[in-house]
């Protein structure tokens, strides 16, 4: 993309507060969802390292005649039953924060916009969860694929401690990158939405790729001081005191120090949800649409095969010079 354009962070910081600080309040409701996924992602979790540990002893067990392969596939289906379930609280919980996001970013188009538990929820219904739950197996799909060399090179070198953390030093930056370079993808989904049916949905992570192009260390920077930074300095404090409480025993510390973590993270959740929105409005007004997704959609006709319908198959000549050509459709003979 020829123009670059980097937000003023005094200024996003500022639109940032008057976006969110009107409804805090009313997005108390939101707060207990994440307690309520973090909590059920920690038993589900919990239940399926038991389960893990079940299978190593029924099988070091049955070495000995005291354990039957049925015990042991149950305690395999077990662990089955356990990710798919912590699979479906991902998929519900990243349904609800993008419905928040979308809320904010309705907010911001339409000043009478009222930023709610009720407009989340609508959004939430309304979401296309069928298109969204593709982006995310995309996304994940191309993360994979772009760590899976080192991951192959640390696996290879795996009795050298020093070239291991450097492939998982690098391993993380690469996810850090790419991330940032996705970041903007259910944004430009939601604005292509209708051109995206019966297109394939990683059309929105190429052109996230291409709208954040340019920006990204503006990105970092907007990231760092206003989630990162204030997370990482509550998550320290706070953390430190649960570490001390376990450290020296005193259970008043410990209980102490988690409730007030994760309520932190449960208040300030809000202004996570609606950085990534502001960012996208504000960094949207400088880019160029229309070649941000250049060459990506199918035309129509091709997807309906209405391109197709009156090309009749002609076999090629038997001629020397047409021995190297290949059979072509008589609709696209010259």
């Amino acid at each position: 993309m020829k123009k670059r354009y980097s937000l003023s962070l005094k200024k996003f910081i500022k639109d940032l507060r008057a976006l969110v600080k009107p409804y805090q309040p009313a997005m108390w409701p939101l707060a207990g969802i994440m307690v309520i996924f973090l909590a059920l992602s920690f038993i589900v979790g919990f239940y399926a390292q038991s389960a893990t540990s079940a299978v190593g002893m029924a099988i070091m067990m049955s070495m000995y005649g005291m354990a039957s392969p049925a015990a042991i596939g149950l305690s395999v289906l077990e662990i089955i039953v356990a990710i798919v379930i912590l699979l479906a609280l991902s998929f519900f919980y990243s349904f609800f924060t993008t419905a928040v996001e979308f809320t904010y970013q309705d907010r911001l188009r339409h000043p009478e916009q009222v930023v709610s538990a009720g407009a989340v929820w609508m959004h939430f219904k309304h979401l296309r969860k069928n298109q969204l739950w593709r982006i995310i197996l995309y996304m994940g799909l191309f993360l994979f694929l772009w760590t899976l060399p080192l991951d192959i090179i640390s696996g290879l070198v795996a009795k050298n401690a020093i070239l291991v953390m450097i492939c998982r030093i690098a391993n993380d930056l690469i996810l850090i990158w790419k991330g940032i370079e996705y970041s903007q993808a259910n944004f430009l989904y939601r604005d292509k939405q209708p051109q995206f049916l019966g297109q394939s949905m990683r059309h929105s992570l190429t052109a996230s790729r291409r709208f954040m192009g340019g920006r990204k260390w503006n990105y970092i920077l907007l990231m760092l001081v206003t989630v990162v930074v204030p997370v990482l300095i509550w998550e320290v404090i706070f953390g430190g005191l649960t570490w001390w409480g376990i450290y020296t025993a005193t259970n008043a510390f410990i209980y102490i120090g988690l409730a007030v973590m994760i309520l932190g993270f449960a208040f300030y959740l809000p202004v996570m949800l609606a950085v990534p929105a502001l960012y996208y409005e504000q960094a949207r007004a400088t880019a160029q649409m229309n070649e941000i997704f250049a060459g990506t959609f199918k035309p129509v006709a091709e997807l309906t095969g209405e391109a197709y319908v009156h090309d009749v198959y002609v076999p090629k000549k038997n001629h020397k010079e047409d021995k190297k050509s290949d059979p072509v459709a008589k609709g696209q003979q010259k």
